[in-house]
């Protein structure tokens, strides 16, 4: 793996500090945190800003909306989104998973009607995979696509989804195939527009600040041309997809900037720190280094088109495992103080210093983190499975 960082990078990474520090995206970032919907807040009309400005799918070729950067463009992008208070969840979703499967698996047609939308923040998208009795078993889906005419009849139901309310388009997996086809062979993937007779979207309760979505498929219709990859070939397509949702790059973002956070804290007002705590935020930076390489090295097998299932549910593994222990830390080091909500530090609500409401998430959000993209266990099981470590006979 190449550690150098190409110049074009630096040259990009200065360039989005100047635009996320510029006041009409600070000004974009506390409309949505003030959260007039009543539910996560539309960051979509942010997105659509930093679209104008070009940087939100830096990897992808430039005439579908990218740059033609090195992946490490995308690396900074996520670390600098994180650390100015612009929300990820929903870009990371329709970019760097949805977008980037599409990109690989695409048809000619998908490619230049949705990549180009999606790079300009004009187009956001979820994913609907899950199910309330198929979790970590996604070939065990009961969502069934059956052909009528031209189109497909889509009949199910999808579970914790997340920024669903936002999307403009789903990436459905079905069951397509009869009872005498493999579970993996009878699946397919469909492109399914949110705003389609018979969808329907509901809210989900949930402990973190983003809330999932409860949605049905009822009798919904779509065309021939709504299908990625072909019929019956969604498994190969999906795990490719993996390769790109369990980089862990959204996880590590997150640990480190919440580790700098806690540090930031821990001097406030010219305190010293205590040998305890010097050496536990050593070893969580340590980690936290340790998640930015293994998401490095996903990244770049997945630049050289050499996906590697195994080493992406490693990389995802240890970023959420360590964003969840960074999480745990601010509690150790702080206090029972991080966990109540504050709002009466007079901190700002953007920018790299928003303040103790950003812990106190960190702390709801932390017991998910191993279950949502990946449950842990599933992965190790993968990891295992894949010997990436060989073994010595008699060892």
């Amino acid at each position: 793996m190449d550690f150098e960082i190409p110049p074009q990078t630096s040259q990009f990474e200065r360039e989005i500090d100047r635009l996320m520090n510029s006041s009409e995206i600070q000004s974009l970032v506390r409309e949505v945190s003030a959260r007039a919907d009543g539910m996560d807040g539309d960051v979509r009309p942010l997105y659509r800003r930093l679209g104008e400005h070009g940087i939100l799918a830096p990897a992808w070729p430039r005439h579908l909306g990218g740059r033609d950067a090195d992946f490490t463009a995308t690396v900074v992008l996520l670390e600098r989104m994180v650390r100015h208070g612009i929300p990820q969840s929903l870009y990371y979703i329709s970019v760097q998973i949805f977008g980037s499967l599409i990109l690989a698996g695409g048809s000619e047609q998908q490619r230049r009607e949705l990549l180009p939308a999606l790079a300009r923040g004009e187009l956001a998208a979820c994913i609907l995979f899950t199910e309330p009795d198929h979790g970590s078993d996604l070939a065990g889906i009961t969502t069934t696509a059956s052909r009528d005419g031209q189109e497909w009849v889509l009949e199910g139901r999808k579970i914790y989804n997340l920024k669903s309310a936002y999307a403009d388009v789903a990436l459905c997996v079905a069951r397509t195939g009869g009872p005498d086809t493999s579970r993996y062979e009878a699946l397919s993937l469909f492109l399914v527009p949110l705003d389609a007779p018979g969808v329907t979207v509901r809210p989900l309760p949930s402990l973190a600040n983003e809330q999932f979505h409860d949605v049905r498929l009822t009798g919904v219709r779509v065309p021939d041309e709504a299908i990625v990859g072909g019929v019956g070939q969604g498994w190969g397509l999906i795990t490719r997809m993996f390769s790109a949702e369990r980089s862990g790059l959204d996880y590590y973002v997150r640990a480190r900037y919440w580790l700098d956070m806690i540090a930031e804290r821990l001097v406030r007002g010219g305190r010293e720190l205590e040998p305890h705590e010097c050496a536990a935020l050593d070893r969580a930076r340590t980690r936290v280094d340790a998640s930015r390489l293994l998401t490095c090295r996903a990244l770049q097998r997945l630049q050289d088109d050499e996906p590697d299932i195994a080493l992406a549910s490693l990389a995802k593994w240890h970023c959420s495992e360590t964003a969840q222990e960074v999480a745990w830390l601010g509690y150790d080091l702080l206090g029972l103080d991080l966990v109540l909500p504050r709002f009466d530090l007079g901190e700002p609500a953007v920018g790299p210093d928003r303040g103790w409401a950003a812990l106190e998430a960190a702390h709801r959000e932390a017991p998910g983190m191993g279950i949502s993209g990946g449950a842990s266990e599933v992965l190790l099981d993968i990891v295992a499975g894949a010997r990436l470590i060989d073994i010595p006979e008699g060892g």
